[in-house]
């Protein structure tokens, strides 16, 4: 019963071995003990955060891992040949000079290929749902201010080369499911915004109780989690893959998900 939850990144600082103020953590929940948190930097293995990362999930212990990004882009701007396609074109494309995957503009250019993104920020059926909620959630084809395009060139640069069953296209054990804290968050009725800042221990503080009605969370790592509003969001990440591998086992039809993705969350 090992669960990954990983708060994510699609800029370049966040990936380099030396990281003043790390913002990509990894969580390790197992059973209901919260064994372990800590910065990418922090992986075991050789070579650069990223590749270490890679390592990790590709190695597949765990029965299901969640990541805070955006795992497609919207259905109309998919190729013609699925999500499957996406990730081997995206593997394709050469990393930027400053970090180890596409930049946003890349992943822009390849959905352009498929037909003009002619609206800003064009939403998948998953993102526009939680919209209707009041989340903010980005565009996975926005490469603007604080945009979600080069987190999808990132995470989509990921999964194509980790090589794990992706829910909910694909189900299995060590598979990789979207998560999304925010709105995991908004189900549990715990608050959801403003916990990001150092003066907002206070908030972080109610999300953390919230957190300890559902997993065994030791006081050293409490702790890290207080200062950390990103190593928390890795933590919660970890309770949407338990909701992907619960639904799993539930074995929902495929067809209930719509073709660009599905952001996992556990129930309230």
């Amino acid at each position: 019963m090992r669960y990954l939850g990983i708060d994510f990144s699609g800029g370049a600082a966040p990936w380099k071995a030396r990281c003043s103020r790390p913002t990509v953590w990894i969580a390790t929940l197992e059973g209901r003990l919260l064994r372990d948190v800590r910065p990418v930097q922090a992986l075991e293995g050789e070579g650069e955060p990223f590749g270490r990362l890679i390592g990790l999930l590709a190695a597949g212990d765990y029965r299901a891992a969640g990541i805070d990004a955006p795992f497609s882009i919207p259905a109309a701007w998919l190729p013609h040949e699925g999500h499957d396609d996406l990730l081997r074109r995206v593997r394709d494309l050469p990393p930027a000079p400053d970090r180890p995957f596409p930049r946003g503009s890349d992943l822009l250019d390849l959905a352009s290929a498929q037909g003009d993104v002619d609206t800003p920020k064009p939403l998948r059926e998953t993102e526009a749902r939680w919209r209707k909620r009041g989340i903010n959630v980005r565009s996975s084809l926005w490469n603007g201010p604080r945009g979600g395009a080069p987190f999808a060139a990132a995470s989509l640069s990921l999964l194509a080369r980790v090589s794990r069953p992706l829910w909910p296209w694909r189900r299995g054990e060590g598979m990789i499911a979207e998560v999304f804290p925010a709105a995991q968050l908004f189900t549990w009725k715990a608050p959801h915004l403003g916990y990001g800042a150092a003066e907002d221990e206070a908030v972080r503080r109610v999300i953390l109780q919230r957190l300890s009605e559902r997993i065994d969370i030791p006081d050293p790592l409490g702790s890290i989690l207080l200062g950390s509003a990103d190593a928390l969001d890795a933590v919660i990440a970890c309770l949407g893959a338990r909701g992907a591998d619960l639904e799993r086992q539930a074995d929902p039809p495929p067809s209930r998900f719509p073709v660009d993705g599905w952001i996992s969350v556990e129930a309230g």
